[in-house]
């Protein structure tokens, strides 16, 4: 086996991970309070990403050299989990995972202004393309007109994701030159987690989201979804650490790509477990995202 299909082959299971997070966190929408939702995906996720930075540097596990940019992406991090999550209890998640995979369309509209990269006519072009597949997907006039079914404020968290997410890649472009990524995913979590710790304490776990029927007192008094919860931090830690043993063995262009696989397979998922139907707009617009996305990723790997 090559190192290229090695790699996508552990890429893949890191994007299919990923995607059942999302599923999961879906499923669990009005049985868990929102927070303890994000409990599980962060809390319970620290064990092993230690035993994972541990491995991957030994002592220097925990060392970093510009904390200034590893907060900065804690921040954006949070944000674009926040958003993705509480969009998923909103609308379908193959709208979701379209809208937020745009994200390499904001990256090609911020990169000239933050890191005074030059872009071609050609993505340019592809810029619109995928711009105009947002708007198919998101259909803000029939929302103006109230024409629209879906909900307004999941399809605007959803979209300003994407913005959040570009942010991060921006911000993870600078980061790669200098840290460890096993270090700044360990980070991310602690920081996380405390910032989630901390709004169940002080507000109690209904402060956001949607509300369930368990909160806290899962902790105090575990049943099936505590046991869900865990899986999920155990899950979302596995997630981390494939997407980044791939990029030891594959080239980044193909691991790239391979994440936009992610598009149909959520549509495919949403079907199946939630009878979640698109509509003609929304296909369209997101083979719109897809192929603009493609290119974009394509031409800048082609360019460097």
């Amino acid at each position: 086996m090559t190192n290229n299909l090695l790699g996508s082959l552990i890429g893949l299971i890191g994007i299919v991970l990923a995607l059942v997070t999302h599923m999961m966190v879906k499923d669990l929408t009005y049985d868990v309070d929102f927070l303890m939702i994000l409990f599980g995906r962060f809390v319970f996720s620290l064990p092993l990403l230690f035993i994972f930075a541990i491995i991957a540097r030994k002592t220097n596990f925990f060392k970093i050299n510009n904390w200034f940019y590893v907060l900065l992406r804690s921040a954006f991090g949070l944000t674009t989990m926040l958003l993705v999550f509480l969009s998923l209890q909103l609308i379908p998640i193959g709208l979701v995972t379209a809208l937020a995979q745009s994200s390499a369309i904001f990256v090609t509209i911020l990169a000239p202004i933050f890191l005074g990269e030059k872009i071609g006519i050609r993505r340019w072009i592809a810029v619109l393309v995928g711009l105009f597949g947002v708007y198919l997907m998101t259909n803000p006039i029939g929302i103006i007109n109230g024409t629209s079914d879906l909900s307004p404020l999941g399809l605007t968290m959803a979209t300003i994701s994407a913005l959040s997410h570009a942010g991060l890649a921006l911000i993870l472009r600078k980061l790669g030159k200098t840290e460890h990524p096993t270090t700044t995913a360990l980070i991310h979590n602690c920081i996380t987690s405390f910032f989630v710790v901390s709004g169940i304490i002080i507000f109690g776990s209904s402060i956001i989201g949607q509300k369930g029927t368990f909160g806290s007192e899962l902790l105090f008094e575990p049943n099936y979804f505590l046991n869900i919860l865990l899986l999920l931090g155990f899950i979302g830690s596995f997630v981390q650490y494939f997407m980044t043993t791939s990029y030891k063995y594959a080239d980044a262009t193909i691991l790239v790509t391979l994440r936009y696989i992610a598009i149909p397979l959520a549509g495919i998922f949403g079907f199946v477990i939630w009878n979640e139907i698109p509509s003609q707009n929304q296909i369209i617009g997101g083979i719109f995202i897809l192929t603009s996305c493609l290119f974009i990723t394509l031409r800048e790997m082609k360019i460097n």
